[in-house]
């Protein structure tokens, strides 16, 4: 009996060990994911709090532990307690809550029911995870998806309705007529033209593969292929192009393609956003080894706490978002990306008198 008494203790605390180390994995397990692990009990407070919690919420577990979730979880957009908006298992929520020192964040839930037997004073376990940068792209996504739809219906529409007079009516049409529906377009071209090349530029930046080939060229060049290409629909609104150049200015740098890309897109911005009969403004200057390349329009400026983001893509400065006007959200971005493969700078500034100052900087040709 003493032997047998021996071994079941033996095997007693062999199993305890073995307990021992299971549990130790489980909470090293728990401590390790990075979403948030909490527990409830029946009365909803909170047994169990993981290093995942903390840090997505920014509070310490001594201080939320036993305490009721609703101080814990605030809903910031309902009158609703968190402890009625539980998840049951399996299913999923996402809620914005208030958390610690008044952030807002948004986060999706996933509940679990635990067994008495197996949770002591736990009976509801939830998982859950910040998703706030998840839900702003996807509303950003939402956001460029309409715009983008916009832009390209819009030229197509007026396409459809130039080529379908011409094919009706072009016998009966006198050359005044004729010119208008021709400039038409043109003008819907070029507007496909210059969505489909940020498309592309955009998703060759997003993919790594975006390259320039800069070579020595002349800016005069670049400026006034530009300004050709631009003129259609600066005409459109009726607006006014003024080109100041040095009489001498130097060679730069860069890719004449791309180069004109980035221009055409400033363009484009100081006409869509500017008041008819405005004057839009491109000049150069010299500094130091670069030459500083601007375009002034007259449009309702961007306001000073947006202009660090004004060449992120997809973002919309707050004045311009209900603009009927505002584009697909790529032009500042191909144009900040393009610029700083080539070595240059890119910024925004006030226009004396109202509207924006556009610049970006060039390496001259002779200092490389």
């Amino acid at each position: 009996m003493s032997q047998t008494i021996e071994n079941s203790r033996k095997d007693l605390l062999a199993t305890l060990y073995q307990l021992r180390r299971e549990k130790n994995w489980i909470n090293h397990l728990l401590e390790s994911i990075v979403e948030g692990v909490v527990t409830l009990d029946n009365y909803h407070r909170i047994t169990y709090f993981s290093h995942g919690a903390e840090k997505i919420t920014g509070w310490p577990r001594d201080k939320v532990l036993n305490r009721h979730c609703d101080q814990v979880f605030k809903l910031a957009d309902s009158n609703l307690r968190f402890s009625k908006r539980i998840p049951g298992a399996g299913e999923q929520i996402k809620l914005l809550v208030l958390l610690e020192a008044g952030r807002k964040a948004i986060l999706s839930f996933t509940g679990a029911r635990l067994a008495p037997s197996e949770a002591g004073p736990a009976r509801v376990a939830l998982v859950f995870r910040d998703v706030s940068a998840e839900e702003s792209t996807h509303r950003l996504l939402g956001q460029f998806l309409a715009n983008i739809s916009h832009e390209f219906r819009t030229p197509l529409s007026a396409l459809a309705a130039s080529i379908e007079l011409l094919m009706d009516q072009a016998p009966d049409l006198s050359p005044t007529e004729l010119d208008e529906l021709l400039k038409s377009l043109h003008l819907g071209t070029l507007s496909l033209q210059t969505l489909v090349d940020n498309l592309l530029e955009s998703a060759s930046i997003e993919a790594g593969h975006f390259r320039v080939s800069a070579r020595t060229c002349e800016l005069a060049t670049i400026i006034s292929d530009a300004s050709n290409t631009m003129q259609p629909l600066i005409e459109k609104y009726d607006q006014r192009l003024v080109v100041e150049l040095p009489i001498l200015i130097a060679k730069v740098k860069a890719d004449p393609r791309r180069t004109v890309q980035v221009l055409v897109n400033l363009l484009s911005n100081a006409c869509k956003y500017g008041p008819s009969d405005a004057e839009i403004t491109i000049s150069a200057v010299a500094e130091g080894r670069y030459v500083k390349v601007s375009v002034k329009d007259r449009g309702p400026g961007i306001p000073p706490e947006h202009r660090s983001e004004i060449f992120r893509r997809f973002m919309y400065p707050t004045s311009l978002q209900n603009n009927s006007k505002v584009g697909a959200g790529l032009g500042l971005s191909v144009v900040k990306a393009v610029i700083e493969a080539q070595g240059g700078k890119v910024g925004v500034a006030d226009r004396p008198g109202g509207g924006s100052i556009f610049w970006f900087t060039l390496p001259m040709a002779d200092e490389i």
